[in-house]
């Protein structure tokens, strides 16, 4: 009988260190293969919409954003300089995404990633503050660039990374800008 009590104690406590571990692994998340194209789509046509474009998401510009997600994901709130995350050699292509932020949550200072959560998203409205901020900052890099240097920068893609991490789906929109001045 002790026995047999010994081996259910060992037993029991390997099903909950088996479920402690199972639960609380976020690296091995592989996110939802069907929700993440499908936010990804979602906002694709939002900003092409935004835009005036028809731009195919860009995958440059796609990595870019899930490597930011990655890195971001967990904060509690963003500052705007840790919102965005660049890439590019700055002189002929310029790309950047940003997270899209909670603005319900978020104050000046500090922004909260927006996330989704598949099983209570049955439709997937793209966040609009996030997209007229891109949008603005697009028009921005624009002019910046012809004033200060004479520089003509085009928008010549966009793009969209959507990752899920732990049950919630974050996202980050972007942008490329490239040099046409001869």
């Amino acid at each position: 009988m002790k026995k047999l009590k010994r081996l259910a104690a060992v037993l029991l406590a390997g099903i909950m260190a088996l479920a402690l571990f199972t639960a609380c692994s976020d690296s091995s998340d592989p996110g939802n293969p069907e929700f993440d194209p499908k936010v990804e789509s979602s906002y694709l046509d939002a900003l092409n919409k935004t835009f005036g474009t028809s731009f195919e998401n860009d995958a440059d510009i796609k990595r870019l954003a899930i490597e930011h997600i990655e890195e971001k994901h967990g904060a509690d709130s963003l500052t705007g300089e840790t919102l965005y995350k660049t890439d590019g050699d700055g002189k002929t292509t310029v790309r950047l995404v940003q997270i899209c932020y909670d603005v319900r949550k978020s104050t000046k200072e500090n922004y909260v990633p927006l996330f989704y959560e598949a099983a209570n998203t049955p439709n997937i409205t793209p966040d609009k503050m996030s997209l007229r901020t891109l949008y603005h900052v697009v028009e921005q890099e624009i002019e910046t660039a012809k004033k200060k240097n004479g520089r003509t920068l085009e928008l010549t893609a966009l793009g969209v990374g959507a990752k899920t991490i732990g049950g919630k789906t974050y996202v980050a929109i972007g942008f490329e800008l490239t040099n046409t001045t001869p």
